[in-house]
């Protein structure tokens, strides 16, 4: 990584720079032997109070002092890594909010409001796409929180990083508001035709359109169990069947099933190894 001109390293980045992609150098140990330096790339979220917060893609905020602040740059932003034609962050956020419907919502600007009796958070979350919620973000916050309440749900937010045309502000903004990040997941895509060419084929893998029995009794979230442990919230959730139920309940059954394009996948036992169950999945030609 070169911050070097001239024999010299140098900082040119400031305040203006706020939502650009940037490479920081800073100082960590100070008052060792030996300088020790560590570099942060990601996106400047924010530069106030002489304390820099550089959110990497990962999610996480970096809090850089001014005073440890040896070199910085605004740098493009990371290149995708593809075969050909391949969706943006926002365009794969909405296909997968299509394979994964909620029971209800309702719109606060560009953003939705999801929930399904708490039956995953996918399906009771916020899904902040667009231009914004159309209102200052404390107040739409405060809306947020009472919708949830109203439906005895906790209130969380979808937020995308690590990309092209992510939302490392905004989860910056929350951060500072005192909303934790939870559970990080990995959106991963591939080219659909290498796969019949996968060792094994396709055809060890079956497909039906309706959810059976037993490709719910493999599905783990969607049953409890007498004396299973779980957060409170998902405990009281309409969604999540409480000890002593016999099966899912409906806003589980309706999540699963409601997409525009719906396949359950269950792969055949291989010896003592038990089957598993995949889905539901969408595809997009």
């Amino acid at each position: 990584m070169d911050f070097i001109t001239g024999g010299q390293l140098t900082v040119r980045i400031t305040a203006t720079d706020v939502g650009k992609r940037v490479s920081v150098r800073r100082l960590v140990d100070a008052g060792g032997p030996v300088e020790k330096f560590t570099d942060v790339v990601g996106v400047l979220t924010s530069w106030d109070a002489g304390v820099l917060r550089v959110t990497r893609r990962t999610g996480e905020i970096v809090r850089i002092p001014e005073s440890a602040l040896v070199a910085g740059k605004v740098v493009p932003a990371a290149p995708a890594r593809r075969r050909g034609p391949a969706a943006s962050a926002r365009e794969l956020d909405r296909v997968a909010a299509r394979a994964w419907p909620p029971v209800e919502s309702e719109s606060l600007g560009d953003w939705t409001l999801r929930a399904a009796g708490g039956f995953t958070r996918r399906a009771n979350s916020v899904l902040p796409l667009g231009e914004g919620p159309g209102l200052p973000l404390d107040e739409a916050l405060g809306r947020i929180t009472d919708w949830y309440g109203h439906r005895g749900l906790p209130a969380y937010i979808q937020v995308s990083t690590g990309a092209e045309g992510t939302q490392e502000l905004l989860a910056a903004e929350l951060a500072e508001r005192g909303w934790v990040r939870e559970v990080p997941v990995e959106v991963r895509i591939a080219a659909l035709a290498p796969l019949a060419d996968a060792e094994g084929g396709p055809g060890r893998v079956r497909l039906t359109r309706t959810v059976g029995d037993g490709w719910l009794a493999r599905y783990q979230r969607s049953a409890g169990s007498a004396g299973s442990a779980g957060s409170a919230s998902s405990a009281s959730s309409a969604g999540s069947p409480g000890p002593g139920s016999s099966g899912p309940g409906p806003e589980v059954l309706q999540v699963l099933g409601s997409g525009p394009s719906v396949w359950f996948a269950t792969v055949p036992a291989e010896a003592v190894q038990p089957e598993a169950a995949a889905g539901p999945g969408e595809t997009a030609g």
